[in-house]
């Protein structure tokens, strides 16, 4: 099973690129479950949703996997939650840590923040944060030696560069 991951700071059209690749695999999608959460709870996010978060998470992927033949496609995964955790409230969850090490993804496609900004109420903090996080996202792939590609340019360059890596 192929597992591939769009991840990458705010705003930086991971969304978009996982839908239109999920279409053009035909391939199942996980989307980013803390949408979901913020959207149901309708108030801003504390330290104790961080579970929550997680199970979430880890079950949406579960899912995509299993209504897959060779590919599933993740709009995020749980490394996202991983550093926002620590970023905004200094909270690390040990066994959502373990458990990631757990998982098999094949590769990462990390979005650079080279695009517009876009405004999305209680789910971005703000365009000054998106350079920041975006270091931080490759920092830690790097750190995990996990297979990644930054992908950027306007949404066909980064549809194009996408497909490229996951056919290759």
């Amino acid at each position: 099973m192929r597992r591939i991951v769009i991840t990458g700071a705010e705003s930086t059209g991971k969304s978009t690129l996982a839908k239109v690749l999920a279409k053009h695999f035909s391939a199942p999608l996980s989307t980013e479950f803390v949408r979901q959460y913020v959207n149901a709870v309708q108030r801003p996010l504390t330290a104790e949703d961080l579970e929550p978060i997680a199970r979430g998470q880890f079950a949406a992927e579960a899912a995509a996997i299993s209504n897959a033949n060779n590919l599933v496609l993740h709009d995020t995964n749980i490394l996202s939650s991983i550093l926002y955790a620590k970023h905004y409230f200094d909270v690390t969850l040990d066994w959502v840590d373990q458990k990631f090490t757990e998982q098999d993804y094949t590769l990462y496609l990390l979005c650079l923040p080279d695009i517009p900004w876009e405004a999305d109420d209680g789910q971005r903090e703000s365009p000054q944060s998106r350079s920041e996080l975006h270091h931080l996202f490759k920092a830690k792939l790097d750190s995990l030696k996990l297979p990644y590609l930054e992908v950027g340019g306007s949404h066909k360059q980064r549809l194009e560069q996408a497909i490229a890596a996951i056919t290759t």
